[in-house]
């Protein structure tokens, strides 16, 4: 059994080693890799550690792995989340303390394996996709995009765009946006809406259930999400997002709602799901060139 002085013990020696390899100068060669390097890394661990057959060595080996990972994807506000949950568990005991590091670790390894599964074009000059747990500020042109309230039936949405774009001949493109209430703590859909290509396509204005506008230049602070973007997720995501912007409060402020762009359709199964977690933020103290979206 595993006392409660010993855990704290390999708390803080966990929380002090994390420290002293952020700190260092040199990363090493972690800093270079891949998340699928890291991954892989992360793999090889595990089964070391299972052939020690000791919990003591077991529980340092795996530790030892969760802070070469967390160097190496040090933006990773999941993984750093996850591993600092599992030294702060209160099991006492060191069996089960060891399988909940080995839960947590290939958590991490899934995660760094992911890759989104792009099922169409983003429209022109979008950014690249935000690594899942990863927060990232991203730049977005002004694009185009069909908009049409969200109803309790939300597939009535969906075909109403679908529609929409069908007649008009205009190609999909991924990703499908909704946004929020603009309550933070709401997780009330607004609305749903299919981007264009391009912003030469089509015409604005209304078009019967649908309004076609040009979304302003933005930047948005945002986080990647695999699986299928329910509340639970949407909510989770939203809560890093906050806590980001909290110790940014200095430099940044929210400027919009909540959006989520979610890449696949139906069809691609849960695991495999893959969306973007946003919301519009601006410099303070700078002039707004246009005025902040609403929904």
């Amino acid at each position: 059994m595993m006392t409660q002085s010993r855990a704290m013990a390999c708390l803080i020696a966990f929380c002090t080693a994390s420290f002293l390899y952020s700190s260092q100068t040199g990363h090493g060669e972690d800093r270079a890799m891949t998340p699928v390097e890291v991954a892989d890394k992360l793999d090889a661990a595990l089964s070391t550690a299972e052939s020690l057959r000791d919990p003591v060595k077991e529980l340092a080996h795996l530790q030892a792995a969760a802070l070469e990972a967390m160097n190496a994807a040090p933006a990773n506000v999941v993984l750093a989340e996850s591993f600092t949950k599992t030294a702060t568990s209160k099991e006492s005991d060191s069996k089960k303390f060891v399988k909940q590091w080995r839960t947590a670790i290939k958590e991490a390894r899934d995660i760094l394996r992911f890759e989104p599964q792009e099922e169409a074009p983003r429209p022109e000059g979008f950014p690249e996709l935000t690594p899942v747990g990863e927060i990232r500020l991203q730049q977005y042109p002004k694009y185009r995009l069909a908009k049409t309230e969200m109803t309790l039936i939300e597939g009535r949405a969906f075909w109403t765009l679908f529609n929409h774009i069908k007649e008009r001949d205009i190609a999909m493109t991924a990703p499908v946006e909704v946004t929020y209430a603009s309550n933070e703590k709401a997780t009330k859909k607004t609305s749903m809406s299919f981007l264009y290509r391009t912003t030469e396509q089509g015409s604005l204005g209304p078009a019967d259930k649908v309004e076609v506008v040009d979304i302003p230049a933005q930047m948005v602070i945002s986080i990647g999400i695999r699986g299928t973007a329910n509340r639970d997720r949407v909510s989770e995501a939203r809560r890093h997002l906050d806590t980001w912007l909290l110790a940014h409060q200095d430099e940044y402020e929210s400027c919009g709602p909540l959006r989520v762009m979610s890449h696949n359709s139906p069809f691609v199964s849960d695991s495999k799901q893959y969306s973007e977690v946003q919301l519009p933020v601006r410099l303070k103290d700078s002039p707004a060139e246009t005025a902040p979206r609403q929904d």
